[in-house]
């Protein structure tokens, strides 16, 4: 009898919370916030990130989802550091058939950190002088970027996808990750890679990579200048494709 009185206690008083567990997700909505400038974004949790390049509406950031849950969505700025969490803690008593979708806007981006289930994508050709991602999320990335230089760690099952063109592609690949740059033509091409998976790079003046893992590199096109592999501890192989 204790027990019942406890349990329906527990929840008349979660009930009565602003962020109850128990209400329904609302419908589809949207909410506008406006921010200090960054040039760097970490993501994490269960979000969709879309990344626009846009000067003029530079901290803009718009979110979109089931309207209940917006506000569960938390946007800080700290030195240039735009941090996006969700921290709705109800996934265990609501369904996964919705989306929390964050759509930023900023003038320039040098530090991209994706961590948990959270996914990105750029809505059109983000302009770059150099650009560090680091991957570590369960989930997918698909950028398409132009400028100078690139480099990429990825970790976990991390799964990305580069377009565009760039001078400097450099990266480290680890654990079960993997990168498809088939279509992002850069010059030089700098590639470590751990994975089982394959990894698929275009360049056109130079590649160098180390191959510690049994993945391989495919590469595009034979680049013109040189194509070394300084170690090769696996059984994967710098191959065309």
């Amino acid at each position: 009898m204790k027990q019942t009185i406890l349990l329906i206690s527990i929840f008349l008083w979660s009930c009565q919370r602003g962020d109850d567990c128990f209400t329904n997700k609302g419908a589809n909505g949207s909410v506008s916030r406006k921010l200090e400038v960054f040039d760097k974004i970490s993501i994490e949790n269960r979000l969709n990130l879309i990344i626009t390049q846009d000067s003029v509406k530079a901290g803009d950031i718009v979110i979109s989802g089931p309207e209940n849950l917006l506000e569960e969505i938390t946007t800080e700025v700290s030195d240039g550091w735009l941090k996006i969490k969700n921290t709705n803690t109800c996934n265990f008593v609501r369904s996964y058939d919705y989306e929390l979708t964050v759509k930023v806007f900023l003038k320039d981006l040098s530090l991209l950190n994706v961590d948990g289930i959270a996914s990105v994508k750029t809505e059109d050709t983000l302009t770059i002088k150099k650009l560090d991602i680091e991957h570590l999320a369960l989930s997918d990335i698909h950028l398409t970027l132009s400028g100078e230089e690139v480099f990429l760690r990825s970790r976990n099952s991390a799964h990305t996808k580069l377009d565009g063109r760039i001078k400097v592609f450099k990266g480290s690949i680890e654990e079960i990750s993997d990168v498809d740059a088939e279509f992002l033509k850069a010059e030089e091409v700098l590639l470590d890679t751990h994975t089982p998976l394959d990894c698929v790079v275009n360049a056109s003046k130079g590649i160098f990579v180390k191959i510690y893992g049994p993945g391989s590199i495919l590469y595009v096109n034979e680049p013109s200048e040189y194509k070394i592999v300084d170690e090769q501890l696996s059984s994967g192989r710098l191959r065309k494709k």
